[in-house]
């Protein structure tokens, strides 16, 4: 199959053949409803009545099978057509955005240049990623295709061998429409996939397969970057009663082997395991209570099983059509538990931005404020050798020297560095302006994330606030323009005994990005904005309401009017 077979695909022969098997189901309903008439004929009885009875019902029997093979083909025809529409629909989209840059797409899926094409100085970089973007396209289309084939073939199989018959069925009409054995199954994401791929997947689905895998597989949407911000919510909600259900099974299993363990978990992780699992069902209680709180949020992350600790990532506005988003990545002791707290600094600094866009006379722009737990980062509480020992607690400086660690971190960036690429790529603009503010040990994960190899990572400004260390000196090695890259740090925020040592870097505030100020000041909207004090003031709204002067300054960067922070 390649995208030839696809362009040539008949789609009036298949409108043809559903119109011919409807019609023949109709009849052969008629002849079904015909015999049971003459069979009820009150006056008609004897033995040959009886016997004549019988065989209409074996008829009847044989009818109704007939109805099964054919109501299955009917539907795998009809699914098969919305599928080749949608197909072709996309298949034009492509070779029409190839030919209007100057992109031809072969038939294996592959993206070519149209002969005589001169690319301009500097747009090499653009030319390549929309090569990408095509391939990938074409190459799903294939796949989707192929697809779509397989099912069909395995159906009109079926029905051709006589496998597909009302037996089994507990559903009359089902039976009679084919519906259960005539079905176009929806494929599996690729395995591995870049959120591009996954983009492309997503695609190249017909709206009946797409809803076939939110409703009966949402597992394989829900956490994929690349897909919808909506429909990754979707998803994961869902998984609410499946997750709750799971984790209570989990937890009376452990209960049970504590209770019949003379020991209890003196020499097993069971208790351990124990208070992980219920941690993990009160995360999941908070998260059912921000997402009532914030109906039009969009849950784009729900992960209680792959690690330790709950992860999440909850959005405000749209993502995938905002013209700003932005992406905070916090830091030690941070859990589902906090997701609520930063999500209201998220609304207020969204609020924001977008007041300063209308000041400017862009009030038309949108912003997407998005709160990102995709990474287990340190902690000072818990059982289990992955916390801070409990003899560095009692120094009182355990979350301290946690953010000493850089494992956390070095395992959080990739995933970071993946959510970035698929808010890009799911977007419906062209290039949206994404802000990466990333604060305490969260700082250091996104410096490791925006230096993640890849294709280039798509965030435009970066702020590190409260950090103790981003492992860089200026903004080229974050993979950001010059001038992009800002940080924050409080005159009493005691981040600055980790920084005095180097192990995740230089300090940040001696490296080439320009330090803004966090210090009590009027902007330039006339509004008097608070200081910033400690370590966790910066994105918090002070006593008057009002952002403070760090708050402001990461609102008018996430709203791309870096010009009017406050230096």
């Amino acid at each position: 199959m390649d995208l030839k077979d696809i362009a040539q695909w008949d789609t009036a022969a298949l409108e043809r053949l559903e119109r011919s098997l409807a019609e023949r189901l109709t009849k052969i309903e008629a002849v079904r409803e015909r015999l049971a008439e003459i069979g009820r004929l009150p006056q008609w009885q004897g033995e040959s009545a009886e016997a004549a009875r019988g065989q209409f019902q074996v008829t009847a029997d044989d009818l109704t099978d007939e109805s099964a093979a054919i109501g299955a083909v009917k539907q795998v025809a009809g699914e098969t057509l919305d599928a080749v529409a949608h197909l072709k629909k996309e298949l034009g989209r492509i070779r029409e955005s190839a030919a209007a840059n100057g992109l031809a797409v072969t038939a294996d899926g592959d993206v070519t240049d149209l002969p005589g094409q001169l690319v301009e100085e500097g747009a090499a970089d653009g030319r390549e990623r929309l090569r990408a973007e095509l391939r990938a396209a074409a190459r799903a289309l294939i796949l989707q295709a192929e697809d779509v084939d397989a099912d069909a073939a395995d159906v009109l199989r079926n029905a051709a061998s006589g496998e597909i018959d009302a037996r089994g069925s507990a559903h009359a009409d089902a039976v009679a429409s084919g519906e259960q054995r005539g079905h176009l199954s929806a494929p599996a994401p690729p395995q591995n996939g870049s959120p591009l791929d996954n983009r492309e997947y997503w695609e190249a689905m017909p709206q009946q397969q797409r809803r076939e895998v939110i409703e009966q597989h949402p597992e394989w949407v829900g956490n994929r970057d690349g897909i919808p911000a909506g429909v990754r919510h979707e998803a994961n909600v869902s998984l609410f009663d499946d997750e709750r259900a799971r984790l209570e099974t989990d937890r009376e299993r452990l209960r049970a082997s504590l209770d019949d363990n003379i020991f209890g978990g003196t020499f097993t992780a069971e208790d351990a395991e124990l208070w992980y699992v219920e941690q993990k069902l009160k995360d999941l209680e908070d998260l059912e209570r921000l997402v009532s709180e914030y109906p039009d949020g969009k849950l784009m992350l729900l992960d209680l099983k792959s690690g330790e600790r709950g992860m999440a990532a909850f959005a405000l506005g749209d993502p995938d059509t905002a013209d700003h988003v932005s992406v905070t990545t916090p830091g030690v002791n941070t859990t589902i538990s906090s997701l609520g707290g930063m999500t209201d600094e998220g609304k207020a600094l969204k609020a924001e931005a977008e007041k300063q866009l209308d000041k400017v006379g862009r009030g038309n722009e949108t912003v997407a404020s998005i709160a990102w737990l995709g990474y287990q980062p340190p902690t000072t509480s818990g059982p289990g050798n992955y916390d801070v020992p409990f003899t560095e607690q009692n120094l009182g400086r355990g979350w301290l020297i946690d953010s000493w660690q850089s494992d956390r971190a070095a395992a959080g960036a990739p995933k970071l560095a993946s959510f970035y690429e698929g808010i890009d790529v799911a977007s419906a603009n062209a290039d949206p302006h994404i802000t990466a503010l990333g604060h305490s040990y969260g700082s250091y994960t996104q410096a490791l994330a925006l230096q993640d190899p890849g294709p280039g990572q798509p965030v435009d400004h970066a702020v590190f606030y409260g950090s103790p260390g981003i492992n860089a000196n200026d903004e080229p090695d974050l993979g950001l323009v010059q001038g992009h890259g800002f940080v924050m740090r409080a005159h009493d925020d005691p981040i600055a005994v980790v920084d005095g040592f180097g192990r995740l870097g230089p300090d940040p505030v001696q490296t080439e990005l320009e330090q803004l100020s966090v210090r009590e000041a009027t902007t330039s909207d006339g509004v008097l904005r608070e200081d910033a004090n400690g370590h966790s003031e910066y994105p918090r709204p002070s006593s008057n309401g009002e952002l403070r002067t760090s708050g402001y300054n990461m609102a008018v960067i996430v709203a791309g009017l870096p010009e009017l922070a406050v230096r």
